[in-house]
């Protein structure tokens, strides 16, 4: 046996692909996997693996049911199957599968020209997909003009690799390949909200794990394309995530010694309720990079698609609209766009004060982007006495009436610039349906949807230093330190805003709270209470945390209607309220069980 020979008997090449994606575009992903294996011909990888659905993209949605896709999907997989006839890499894909009126989630390992082996999944990533149990046993699929026979399953073993779909994954001491395919959501969890599942670092033999990337829809969260090698617990190689190109990563794996894996030294941190359970303890910076990384991949990506190189958003100089706009900035400069592209609207009106205009100012002023005032006084008093509303009756018509007048401001704006509206309203605001219904509520896309309001002003503070240094984190701290007001009831004689959110509402820190123990870890109503009691004793008496408590519970569930119209927006933790993929809730639900659980609660009562 020659030197060469030994070495190919010893070593293992693996290459893992997160290719650009457009959903349901075939003609483009096949163009992507094309290149791609022409870059890789000649070090002739062993393995080379692309995500689960890459050939559609993993995020069509019910497209998956339309069989022009599913025609064109295995059309597609015809035409890239010769690719391997003069190599001996073995190549996995995935695509949708149809037989008869059903659709699976299939993924093609291919080699010599040829498919070796045909899988659909039993738990398919898509809920438009059906689970593969109810594939008939035997089934077959015509590819290619050869009838292939389907396996029904999550996991598989073939050419000495275990092929998974899926991240719940046990451990194992078995020596070897193992070839994980999940799409990973990009998300910044802190400590409570740690992504669980199979730990790569954990397992002995070599491990791959290879994700869908961030060119895939970005309707309501941002794939990681997370690409990475490892062995024995070290990680050979990685790509960087949320990128929207073409990412190729390779490594060469030692066969000769399989030797257990080292134990992790960072153990499971023991749940115990924590004041602010959305930020992280350990890292906070950490989190709050990714955080805005994923808040301008996800609009990234919807300006690519749309072509559209503008953006309006409303600037009121309070901390939500505050953080879209530097989430703007960093899209624009990652897109190496001018930020005069951004028009950042100042629209006073009635209730507006003269602190949170010079804040607006200052920030715009900062971020260098274009500014404009439109005042909407005149509109909205016009407007009211179109309708017949009394003049000086400062009820919920006379606030509304200021929000949908500035929402019809941006959205005619955004027609005029051929630009996108990018909303404002946080996580917390869309729990408790503080917002008015195609007011404020509604915009093209919305980054801040997936981020507490306990959350966005740690956060401001951090990305004002980060962009704009000492004094962008000065001015953010300014802002995220003003009380929160919507501003829409007459100022007083100094020029400042009698109205105060949390006066009405609640402290946010307790609704935040509420929403990490009743919605994310669904625990009851009393024992929420009973963890606020403990984790906010000597802030808030036992009466205050109830009254929110009840206040939380009552506007969570009447307010689903406007959940339910939700605009796009990244999902940036575990917990999401999108209608769409995160919470799905009927709008005419009874809140009657959980509001009586909250009345039962006596405030006065002592627990140990």
């Amino acid at each position: 046996m020659d030197s060469t020979e030994k070495h190919l008997k010893s070593v293992m090449r693996l290459a893992v692909v997160v290719p650009e994606v457009r959903v349901a575009d075939l003609a483009f992903n096949c163009a992507q996997i094309h290149r791609s294996l022409d870059l890789l011909r000649e070090n002739q990888p062993d393995w080379i693996i692309f995500p689960r659905l890459c050939l559609t993209g993993a995020s069509c949605g019910d497209l998956f049911r339309q069989k022009l896709l599913q025609e064109s999907a295995r059309e597609a997989l015809s035409a890239l199957i010769p690719l391997t006839s003069g190599t001996s890499s073995k190549m996995l894909l995935g695509l949708p599968l149809a037989f008869g009126e059903e659709v699976f989630e299939g993924l093609a390992q291919i080699r010599y020209g040829k498919i070796e082996a045909l899988m659909a999944a039993l738990t398919p990533e898509s809920p438009s997909l059906s689970s593969a149990s109810s594939l008939p046993k035997g089934a077959k699929l015509q590819i290619a003009d050869k009838q292939i026979e389907v396996i029904a399953s999550n996991s598989i073993r073939i050419n000495g690799a275990e092929i998974n779909l899926g991240y719940q994954i046990p451990p194992s001491e078995d020596s070897g390949l193992l070839i994980n395919l999940v799409n990973l959501p990009a998300i910044a969890p802190a400590e409570g909200l740690l992504q669980t599942g199979f730990n790569p670092a954990s397992r002995p033999g070599v491990v791959v794990i290879c994700s869908a990337g961030a060119s895939e829809s970005t309707t309501d969260q941002v794939y990681s394309g997370r690409a990475e090698i490892w062995q024995n617990g070290k990680r050979l190689a990685a790509a960087p995530e949320l990128s929207f190109e073409t990412q190729i990563v390779q490594a060469e794996c030692a066969l000769e010694v399989f030797t257990p894996a080292r134990t992790p030294e960072n153990k499971p941190i023991r749940s115990l309720s924590v004041r602010f359970p959305f930020i992280s303890r350990t890292q906070p910076e950490k989190q709050f990079e990714r955080l805005l990384e994923i808040q301008s991949a996800g609009l990234i990506r919807r300006l690519l698609h749309t072509r559209q190189r503008k953006v309006v958003l409303g600037l009121s100089g309070g901390a939500d609209s505050s953080q879209a706009l530097l989430v703007c900035c960093r899209a624009f400069d990652r897109l190496g766009l001018e930020r005069e592209g951004i028009l950042a609207v100042w629209m006073p009106g009635p209730g507006s004060s003269q602190s949170s205009q010079q804040r607006s100012a200052s920030l715009a002023d900062l971020a260098g982007v274009a500014q404009r005032t439109i005042p909407i006084g005149e509109a909205v008093l016009s407007h009211l006495e179109d309708i017949g509303h009394p003049a000086g009756l400062h009820d919920v018509t006379f606030e509304n009436a200021q929000a949908r007048e500035r929402t019809q401001i941006l959205m005619d704006l955004a027609n005029q610039q051929n630009a996108l509206v990018v909303g404002t309203g946080d996580l917390s605001e869309i729990a408790l349906g503080w917002s008015t219904f195609n007011g404020d509520h509604m915009s093209m896309y919305n980054v801040n949807c997936g981020l507490p309001k306990t959350l966005l002003l740690r956060l401001l503070v951090w990305a004002g230093g980060f962009l704009f240094g000492k004094e962008g984190e000065k001015l953010a701290r300014k802002i995220a330190e003003a009380p929160v007001s919507p501003e829409l009831l007459p100022v007083d004689a100094a020029g400042e805003t009698p109205q105060k959110t949390e006066e009405t509402l609640g402290p946010y820190e307790l609704h935040d709270f509420f929403l990490f123990y009743a919605i994310y870890k669904q625990l009851p109503p009393k024992e929420v209470f009973l963890e606020a009691r403990r984790c906010f004793r000597g802030d808030y008496a036992p009466g205050e945390i109830l009254t929110t408590l009840k206040t939380f519970y009552r506007r969570f569930f009447s307010q689903q209607f406007k959940r339910s119209a939700s605009p796009d927006g990244p999902q940036l933790l575990e917990i999401s309220l999108s209608p769409r993929s995160g919470w799905r809730m009927p709008s005419d639900v009874s809140a009657a069980l959980w509001l009586d659980a909250v009345e039962k609660i006596d405030a006065s009562e002592s627990h140990s």
